[in-house]
């Protein structure tokens, strides 16, 4: 980083409020903006609001007064989620984290998703003016004060130090923790322990953020580099203002009295990259070279290692502007073995120096080659093919991915093992998987990297009746996904493809004018043609396929009604002599358009489909079978090209005219029972007029109202499940202008296995809350916090693996509702105190009190009979149901269940008749040598010859001698009323909130 920059740009800023540093980007906050930084190119973002803090991963990341916003690098506004009290971020970027700040706690949010990792209470409190947090590697730095404490990405507290005086400026260099002190000091920290590796007299009022082989500091005598031993010295190019590099040193902002100017390496930038982590004699080290210039360079690129000699160790290479080439030194011989240092000069000069483990594979060391592959593109997933070769004369003694742990316990000399990882695809990206090698105390890790492929295309036009579609893709990777279609007069079908060769060719017949739209489900690929009597005009978006995240989240719903209805189009690979034509004539349009409606279908529903004859033997895709509108659909998801058609717009071509664009979102297909997962509809008005919506769910109707030309906006409602192995969230529909042009379909929530269960009820009038707590997790929680419609109940709950309970209070500053369900939260802790915030949705219902005083509720007046003794070695629990209906009850029956009944004693309670005031006892016998016994019941009677029933819990202590028992022991046992599932029908399986608009 010392060699040297020159100036390639500046612009002018006023006040800068924040800036965050990135692989190869410098993003800098200024006002209402952000302005991202890539040397001499810049892209500028309109936030619209002040921007508190800013970040940077493969994302750019703006937090503002109350919300956190995700940007790509080009500008587009990916997501906005609420954040309350909160005056800093960064980013661990190879984790996919991001740390937001508050003044008591620090939060991890997953930037892909949105979902919250973790939620810590800070070791100590602070504000704006106190803290600085830094995002590295091993987690989060926050400096407080004189303070300095590190939050891993598990949550836990890494190291808290006090360093003695205030810190003024945080930074990373490689792996310590650079911190720039009041006193004039400069102090090196240890960034696993926080352990003192150095400190020197400096007086630095900035440190650099990041930097790996030195890190940028800003003092009275301009910016000077500091190396991870603690040797400064000046860098040319960079006089004064506050610096702020990337990690490789390549780019760097100084900013000073309202400009902000850019710097590169005044030697004509040459990047390189040692992607060798461990090599042996006959292997070579690779280095990864890139022209970040905008001509072309010729360069002479020499190696040297401590221990090793290199042959060739000089290379002549030349890059075109961007190109980026791998360049290979040969080891021919190791003189010593272990972690060495490799220098990479260019042109003579030093430029880079990296770690590099050196095995004489003569003595018994690891000498392994790596590859890492794309092997398929399944529905917005890439699969990796990672594959392990042993080069030297000795037997290997494991091999294992760290992230599945999968592996091999033994590889032989000149063997290969293979192994799956998967990543979210994004075109181009880069992406590394870990390894691990070992040979008895040996242990090497490697990191083979590839690039994803890049996204296919999709080539439309009119071609007489029908509609022809040239799909491209990377014919060297399999893709996978549903291919979306959008026929005026013919609705949307979705048909699942697999292209195998470089090459797909779609033809569907034409229905009416209008616009068609094809693309794939998964990725953002989508383009459209306007159909008409003249020549076809073509024009591209995005919108059917929406983001690489919308992949990752992908949800795939059970057949709708319109599945069984709704044919595919011809699909098939492309081969010589074989051409298709779909040309139809008015009466085979009219016969298709009878046969959809002798299905039975309203007239909201397709009334037509796209249909062809299947006219072509299988070919290589999996997308040749095609069914006809008649043909019944079994549903089936295998891949064989059936399609499903799950949102249409009756039999016009208003959906193609209305330029209307609806992608529903569900951020996750399982959740704990109560808990809240968002259903996102997010609507586009991609037409030339503005247009009126509304969207239909169930019976609840939310008007979006005018959506101007180009406007964009996103209806969010949370929804939870009750009961029930899965729940089933609604299909949508959407309609312009009063007139049905869009259906999503239904999706599914699973009831996924752990975490805290939550059934939480309100009363509507006085406020009361019942919540029923469920630990279904293999270990301790504590919930110690619940909130619902912005205000508390106080909770302190201890569960056991298993344990359930049921907790009563009242809202603090209850005024009442109308509403039918309101949102919450819980915090649940583990035993090492780590929290999680978790939200839910609470149904609102009079019912919700301890008491059950209408017909809604069970008639019961439940109570511990004073006749309970739990001591000794023999114990009884009475239960006490008494009628407080104005109308008798009959086929009463009481029975309990549960580990601490004495099974040889038991025996449930039986009343024919039980008339209003009167009572049933039931007497529980409980085994001796529980100290804690609990155990449920459940009460069944008939009302008038309805059936019914309720359930009840009891909980109380125990004593081992019959003369410690007291009465103040049998106060201490309760009896409380739980929801029993079975028991009650009119519970809904799952509730949501009204949808709101973002």
């Amino acid at each position: 980083m010392s060699d040297g920059y020159r100036q390639v740009g500046s612009f002018e800023s006023g006040r800068v409020d924040a800036v965050g540093v990135g692989d190869g980007a410098i993003a800098v906050g200024i006002g209402e903006r952000v302005v991202l930084v890539t040397g001499s190119d810049r892209v500028e973002i309109d936030h619209g609001e002040r921007v508190v803090d800013v970040a940077l991963a493969d994302r750019v990341l703006v937090l503002s007064a109350d919300a956190l916003t995700i940007y790509s690098r080009t500008g587009d506004r990916i997501r906005q989620q609420p954040v309350a009290d909160a005056h800093a971020i960064a980013t661990v970027p190879d984790e996919g984290l991001v740390g937001v700040l508050g003044p008591d706690r620090l939060r991890a949010v997953d930037v892909a998703t949105g979902r919250e990792r973790f939620d810590v209470e800070r070791t100590r409190p602070g504000g704006p003016a106190d803290d600085g947090l830094l995002g590295t590697p091993a987690g989060f730095v926050i400096a407080t004060w004189s303070f300095l404490t590190r939050i891993g990405t598990d949550g836990e507290v890494g190291f808290d130090r006090n360093l003695e005086a205030v810190v003024r400026s945080l930074g990373r260099c490689g792996d310590a923790v650079v911190a720039a002190l009041q006193n004039d000091r400069l102090v090196s920290a240890d960034l696993e322990t926080g352990e003192e590796r150095w400190q020197t007299a400096l007086s630095a009022d900035h440190v650099a953020p990041v930097g790996e082989s030195s890190v940028l500091v800003t003092t009275g005598d301009g910016i000077r580099t500091v190396d991870p031993d603690g040797e400064t010295a000046s860098v040319p190019g960079l006089s004064s203002g506050d610096g702020y590099a990337t990690a490789d040193g390549s780019l760097v902002c100084s900013i000073r009295d309202g400009t902000v100017a850019t710097h590169v390496h005044s030697r004509d930038r040459l990047r390189l990259t040692v992607a060798t982590d461990a090599v042996g004699v006959g292997a070579t080290i690779d280095v990864e070279a890139t022209n970040a210039t905008d001509r072309e360079r010729r360069v002479d690129l020499a190696a040297a290692v401590d221990g090793a000699t290199l042959s060739p160790s000089e290379r002549t290479v030349t890059l075109e502007a961007g190109e980026t080439t791998i360049v290979d030194f040969p080891v021919e011989a190791v003189r010593s073995e272990g972690e060495r240092t490799i220098e990479l000069a260019v042109d003579g000069s030093v430029v880079e120096r990296a770690a590099v483990e050196l095995d004489d594979a003569a003595s018994g060391g690891i000498a392994v080659e790596t590859t890492l592959d794309v092997t398929a593109v399944d529905h917005g997933v890439a699969e990796l093919e990672v594959t392990v070769e042993n080069v030297g004369g000795v037997a290997l003694e494991g091999v294992r991915l760290l992230e599945t742990d999968a592996g091999t316990e033994s590889l032989e000399p000149g063997g290969t093992w293979t192994g799956m990882v998967t990543r979210p695809y994004e075109p181009d990206r880069r992406v590394s998987i870990g390894l691990e090698v070992a040979r008895g105390e040996r242990r090497r890790e490697y990191a083979p990297t590839c690039t994803l492929p890049p996204t296919p295309t999709v080539d439309v036009e009119a071609d007489g009746d029908a509609v022809r579609a040239t799909v491209d893709t990377d014919g060297s990777v399999t893709v996978v996904d549903r291919l979306v279609i959008e026929l005026p007069g013919a609705g949307r079908v979705r048909t699942e493809v697999t292209i195998e060769r470089d090459e797909l060719l779609l033809v569907v017949p034409q229905f009416d004018e209008g616009t068609a739209r094809i693309g794939f489900e998964s990725l953002d690929v989508d383009e459209r043609l306007r159909l008409s009597g003249g020549p076809a005009t073509f024009a591209s978006t995005s919108g059917i396929g929406g983001s690489p995240a919308a992949g990752r989240d992908r949800t795939r719903a059970e057949p709708t009604r319109n599945d069984r209805s709704a044919g595919s189009p011809v699909s098939r690979s492309e081969s010589p002599g074989r051409e298709s034509t779909a040309s139809r004539s008015e009466d085979e349009r009219h016969e298709s358009t009878e046969s959809a409606a002798a299905t039975g279908l309203d007239d909201e529903s397709d009334a037509a489909s796209p249909t062809a004859e299947s006219d072509t033997t299988p070919a290589t895709t999996k997308a040749d079978a095609t069914p006809t509108a008649a043909e019944p659909d079994t549903g089936s998801r295998a891949r064989d090209g059936t399609g499903d058609a799950d949102t249409v717009a009756g039999n016009d071509d208003r959906d193609g005219e209305s330029g209307l664009v609806a992608t529903r979102r569900l951020e996750g297909d399982s959740a704990p029972v109560g808990h809240a997962v968002r259903d996102r509809i997010e609507l586009a008005n991609e037409g030339d007029s503005a247009i009126e919506v509304a969207v239909e769910i169930g019976d609840s109707t939310a008007d979006v109202g005018r959506l101007a030309a180009g406007e964009r906006t996103t209806l969010e409602r949370s929804v939870a499940m009750l009961s029930g192995a899965e729940t089933t969230v609604s299909p949508a529909t959407i309609s312009v202008d009063g007139t049905v042009s869009e259906r999503l379909e239904g999706r599914s929530i699973a009831d996924a296995d752990g975490g805290i269960a939550v059934r939480a009820t309100v009363d509507p009038v006085d406020g009361s809350v019942v919540a029923e707590l469920v630990n279904r997790d293999d270990r301790p929680r504590r919930v110690d916090g619940l909130e619902i419609g912005d205000r508390s109940v106080s909770v302190d709950a201890r569960l056991a693996a298993g344990e359930r309970t049921t907790v009563t209070g009242g809202l603090d500053g209850w005024t009442g509702t109308d509403a039918a369900t309101l949102e919450g939260t819980v915090t649940v802790a583990d035993e090492n105190g780590t929290t999680q915030r978790v939200d839910i949705v609470a149904a609102v219902t009079s019912d919700a009190g301890v008491e059950a005083d209408d017909d809604d509720g069970d008639p019961f007046r439940i109570a511990i009979g004073s006749g309970t003794q739990v001591a000794g070695e023999y114990g009884t629990v009475v239960l006490v149901f008494e009628n407080e209906a104005d109308r008798p009850l009959s086929d009463v029956a009481v029975s309990a269940s549960g580990e601490p009944i004495n099974d040889l004693f038991y025996s449930e309670a039986r009343r024919e008749r039980l008339e209003p005031g009167d009572r049933i006892e039931h007497f529980v016998d409980i085994e001796s040598g529980v100290s804690s016994p609990s155990f449920e019941a459940t009460v069944r009677y008939a009302v008038d010859g309805d059936d019914r029933e309720a359930a009840v819990r009891a909980a109380g202590p125990a004593t081992d001698d019959e003369a410690a028992w007291t009465d103040d022991h049998r106060e201490r046992w309760s009896v409380e009323r739980v929801e029993n599932e079975s028991a009650t029908p009119a519970v809904p399986s799952a509730l949501s909130t009204p949808f709101r608009r973002e």
